[in-house]
């Protein structure tokens, strides 16, 4: 987007949108999307400031034919000049979508304080005025003259992951790619009278009012670019003493005040000559009063950093670290990899592609300090997010009112003392960095986890990894507590009580965490589930600390205000998300109870004192029914003992019992359940939602196909074709494991009634596609979806993840997702045909949810 031409904001990302519409070789409109969706893959492009990225994944057979269609994306595209509307009404829809997202709003602010002349302050992702026809200047031919400037082979990156041999592979991307034609093109790189900010305009704060009740801070510094010095690795060394919240540091002593509830550090190189650093913090309602202080502490810790962080040991540590986790990386799904790698080729040496930006390799401290120089007062652009904040201007694409002005001497001249509080300490050397790393001789070995323990209302099960051949485990819980949010009161206790016991153990567990050794506690519909991730050595060691604030608590009241006030943040922001998201919130909702809305939970949060939420952490593990899994680098006997802890530390004195089902709404045969949900936003949407019959697996296989079948065709009709919004979507659904479909539109072109027309009539028309559908093409349908189902789990933890929901399901066999497969396998087309008369048109069990949009509601 740095490159798109004056007057023409958002051409490079309507490019993107338009490459997708047709090449000379395959000129149909769908048939790249159609090829890869009916094949069980999905694809995707994105523009950023720098780089656009187009990516696909397909089942491993039709590699070869996914790729032919992809390189012609980049040696033949039609730019169609029917689509050029079409396209650019749907990047007008993608704008309108997200007028009123905060981090769009928050962002076209800041941008309104960069230099004029830098490519940075333009709005990157155009309208319907900006990528309009003009005298003289006609968007097509905008288009073509972007794409053929820099569409160029010697600046693309390129990264296929297959199963065939490398040879193999190179032969393909040889023969596809070789007319990718060679442009000499040449990236953008700013002159020296573009950069981001002149040295003139710093320091400076950005004040803006949100829409949704936010209190954000964000201390940003302009850095010369740090990609050649990839093997220091400079911003992530200082990010991480910034960034880090244990004992002693920045985040801690800022929290303990009640002034912040999360601080994050971090950089991006922007270009080959700029980057950025970035410390970012949610503040609290107090914390909005001392922005001060609050940059007064952070530049003082940057001078205990300056003075005593730069030390070779702590650099060897953060080493030691890198090296240990890039020796076990666990692979990636393979299109996010291929995505990662792509870029990286345009950035590293070839040898270090793999490796780059995660290995600390040279000890250079003089790196380390020029970067830290850099953070000073009189080089800072500060952005303060509070609604209650004076504003003087209105920015133009997203009408967000903001503010822009110099850093006063004062605060300039206090934050430039050099002092240090006592309060903050350097962090002392990680303990929970492993010490012996090794993969475990393998005890009998089985093909699926096997049970230890099982008895009515607890199990636990265990299976020692032999495929992944890393030091590592998952430790997974699944807490079932009957009664646990039966009132709105006890589901906002719930997670109140889970964001203070983070917030209790965060100090003491933050290393572990930098460690690669993680928990995560999060409440579910039906309990609680707890998780334990990374090097299994001191795995005991964190599962105990956690457990013990899970069963005690402690409550300490100023932190219970400050949590409470900020889940009554979050709660009244949820009328604010995308129109879409409610409907679906709302849906789910309507079909499990008991089930509260935002407001419901607002309202009984407003009452709910600490002694209340005690009360409740007393009692909520007096039943459980517990489910217990064990899987990765870890002994029976030690599944056993942190199991046995558990049982110790958690569950002493709780009555194991069987938790009683979800109450599920059934919606009767031929009967549409309709509800409207208003939601302050232009925008219609609507949800139409069919619930299937039963948990069968016959009838999980034949809405999946029913999805993967329809997805692509209902989006290729609703937007492609009638350009009825950009959010589309036609996919297979569940709710407590009884499978469905859903049909979902949030439009700016329609009323909710003619969306529900338009919707309808797809459904009702698509069962003449079914009958004329050739057995090869639904063969071809039915392949890609087994293919889908039967991927290989990329990762430990995704393995754990299934082998859970498998247990959830009581499918002890651990084989859903192939007993699923198999009955598509065996579906024949009639039988599908059937299925739809039946399900969707004779028989439909339906549900409903709209939002007028307030564009239409008085239509």
């Amino acid at each position: 987007s740095t490159s798109n031409p004056p007057g023409r904001q958002g051409l490079a990302h309507f490019l993107e949108h338009m490459l997708f519409m047709g090449t000379e070789k395959y000129p149909d409109v769908d048939e790249y999307s159609s090829f890869i969706k009916r094949n069980g893959g999905s694809d995707n492009a994105f523009t950023a400031d720098n780089q656009t990225i187009y990516f696909f994944d397909i089942k491993a057979g039709k590699l070869e034919p996914a790729l032919d269609r992809f390189a012609q994306f980049f040696i033949s595209p039609l730019f169609d000049a029917k689509y050029v509307k079409r396209e650019a009404n749907a990047v007008n829809s993608e704008y309108q979508l997200k007028l009123k997202e905060d981090s769009r709003r928050i962002d076209a602010a800041e941008k309104q304080s960069y230099n004029p002349a830098s490519p940075y302050a333009q709005f990157f992702v155009g309208n319907l005025d900006t990528l309009a026809d003009r005298p003289g200047s006609k968007v097509r031919d905008d288009l073509i003259a972007f794409y053929q400037k820099h569409y160029s082979a010697n600046i693309m990156g390129l990264t296929v992951v297959g199963k065939e041999s490398l040879p193999v592979l190179r032969a393909w991307v040889e023969e596809k790619f070789a007319a990718v034609p060679d442009r000499n093109a040449k990236p953008y790189r700013p002159g020296k009278d573009e950069l981001l900010y002149r040295p003139s305009q710093l320091p400076l704060e950005v004040a803006l009012t949100p829409l949704k009740k936010l209190h954000k801070l964000t201390l940003a510094f302009p850095i010369p670019s740090q990609r050649k010095n990839y093997r220091t690795g400079p911003i992530n060394y200082v990010a991480n003493f910034i960034g880090d919240e244990g004992q002693g540091s920045l985040y801690d002593l800022l929290k303990k005040k009640g002034w912040i509830t999360s601080l994050s550090a971090g950089g991006q190189n922007l270009d080959d000559v700029q980057g950025l650093f970035n410390v970012s913090m949610d503040l609290t309602e107090t914390g909005v009063k001392h922005v001060p202080e609050i940059a007064e502490y952070m530049f003082e810790y940057i001078d205990l950093l300056s003075a005593k962080g730069i030390e070779q040991w702590r650099y060897n540590e953060l080493k030691k670290k890198s090296v240990l986790d890039f020796r076990f990386e666990e692979k990636a799904p393979a299109s996010s990899y291929a995505m990662s790698l792509s870029g990286k080729l345009l950035r590293y040496p070839a040898e270090d592609v793999l490796r780059g930006g995660k290995i600390y390799d040279v000890w250079k401290p003089e790196l380390l300090s020029d970067l830290l120089s850099r953070l000073q007062p009189d080089n800072l652009a500060m952005t303060l997010v509070d609604p209650d904040v004076k504003t003087d201007r209105v920015e133009k694409f997203y009408k967000v009112p903001y503010r822009i002005s110099r850093i006063g001497s004062r605060d300039l001249k206090l934050w430039q003392e050099e002092k240090v509080d006592a309060a903050l300490v350097l962090p002392k050397p990680n303990p929970f960095i492993p010490d012996h790393v090794a993969i475990k001789p393998l005890v009998n070995p089985t093909p699926v986890p096997v049970a230890l323990e099982k008895e009515p209302g607890d199990s636990l099960w265990y299976q020692q990894d032999e495929q992944f051949d890393v030091p590592r485990a998952v430790f997974m819980l699944n807490l079932k507590l009957p009664g646990h949010r039966n009132t709105a009161k006890k589901a906002v206790s719930l997670f109140l009580l889970v964001d203070l016991v983070k917030d209790q153990l965060n100090a003491w567990s933050y290393p572990a965490q930098l460690a690669c050794l993680s928990y995560s506690i999060s409440p579910t519909r039906e309990g609680l589930t707890l998780l334990i991730y990374g090097y299994d050595e001191k795995q005991p060691v964190l599962l105990e600390k956690v457990l013990a604030a899970l069963r005690h608590p402690t409550l300490p009241g100023d932190r219970f205000q400050v949590y409470k006030d900020k889940r009554k943040r979050s709660l009244a922001n949820k009328a604010l998300d995308r129109p879409y998201r409610q409907i679906l919130d709302e849906r789910t909702r309507r079909l499990i109870s008991p089930a509260w809305s935002p407001k419901q939970k607002l309202a009984a949060l407003e009452s709910l004192s600490r002694d209340d939420l005690q009360d409740y952490a007393t009692h909520l593990f007096d039943e459980a029914e517990v489910q217990v899994l064990s899987y990765g680098n870890l002994r029976p006997k030690e599944a056993e003992a942190m199991n046995a802890l558990l049982q110790r530390k958690l569950l002493s004195g709780t009555r194991l019992v069987e938790a009683p089902a979800l109450q599920l709404t059934i919606v009767p045969r031929r009967k549409t359940l309709t509800y409207r949900y208003d939601v302050d936003h232009p925008d219609s949407a609507m949800v139409i939602s069919f619930q299937g019959n039963d948990k069968s697996i016959a009838e999980q296989a034949r809405w999946r196909l029913l999805g993967h079948v329809m997805a692509s065709p209902f989006f290729s009709a609703l937007r492609t074709e009638q350009q009825l919004g950009y959010v589309v979507a036609a996919a297979f659904s569940e709710t407590d494991h009884l499978p469905g479909m859903l049909f979902l539109v949030q439009s700016s072109a329609v009323s909710a009634g003619e969306l529900q027309k338009r919707m309808e009539a797809f459904i009702r028309d698509y069962v003449a596609e079914l009958e004329s559908m050739d057995e090869k093409e639904f063969a071809a349908h039915k392949a890609g979806l087994v293919a889908k189902l039967l991927k290989k789990d990329d990762m430990m933890l995704s393995r754990a993840v299934r082998y859970m929901d498998n247990l959830d399901r009581k499918r002890y066999s651990f084989d859903f997702r192939k007993q699923v497969a198999d009955e598509v396998s065996g579906l024949s087309r009639a039988e599908l045909l059937a299925f739809y008369r039946q399900n969707l048109l004779q028989q439909p069990r339906r549900l409903v949810v709209y939002s007028p949009g307030t564009r239409f509601s008085a239509k």
